[in-house]
């Protein structure tokens, strides 16, 4: 990582911290996976431990090779071990959550229901402190497995809404179709205003 200029060691030594140091999740190292064999450090040079490689035993290109070639089939098995320890690691965190958010955990929504749509956006806008964070209700009309749930494009409260127009223009045009559009109308007379008085009891009454 440093090439020809060691003096620069410190600033990878983060970074070969990270590559080298044991996953939770995988119980291996990003070193491991990758090379399919732990880190060898100068301190395992140095004690001689059994990460050292013997070099007085690989004299030739071919021995080198074939130290390289077993190691590759570990690699392989490094992996499959690093898939199943994470895949475990994730149900022990499903699982954890579960048990934490149970008061908070319902059955799963189902197509046909209602239900409300939280604006999230709304929390870091100062200037809509106050507005409606909840918008709806919606209808679910589909849902799949991963829980993600597809609703209606339209509000059923301006569904709503447009049913009641649609009604009352419907009984509108009911009202005008029943009225007898070929009834005899009656005759109207246009009176001069001093032949129209009052008779005391709140009437008009026609002196013609």
């Amino acid at each position: 990582m440093c090439g020809e200029n060691g003096s620069k060691w410190k600033t990878y030594l983060l970074e070969s911290k990270n590559r080298i140091s044991t996953k939770r999740t995988t119980g291996l190292s990003p070193y491991e996976l990758v090379f399919g064999q732990k880190a060898v450090l100068p301190i395992d040079l140095e004690a001689e431990s059994y990460l050292g490689v013997h070099w007085e035993d690989v004299s030739t290109t071919a021995d080198l090779l074939q130290a390289r070639t077993e190691q590759l089939p570990r690699k392989e098995e490094l992996i499959e071990e690093a898939h199943e320890k994470m895949m475990e690691a994730r149900l022990k965190s499903v699982k954890y959550w579960e048990s934490r958010l149970a008061h908070r955990i319902r059955k799963p929504l189902q197509p046909g229901e209602l239900v409300l749509v939280y604006n999230k956006s709304l929390e870091s806008q100062w200037g809509n402190l106050f507005k409606n964070r909840w918008n709806g209700p919606y209808r679910i009309y589909a849902a799949s497995h991963t829980k993600r749930f597809y609703l209606r494009g339209v509000p059923l409260e301006e569904e709503e809404e447009e049913s009641k127009e649609e009604e009352e223009e419907k009984e509108e045009e009911e009202e005008d179709s029943t009225s007898d559009p070929g009834g005899e109308e009656e005759d109207s007379v246009n009176l001069p205003s001093e032949n129209l008085r009052g008779n005391g009891n709140g009437r008009i009454q026609n002196d013609v």
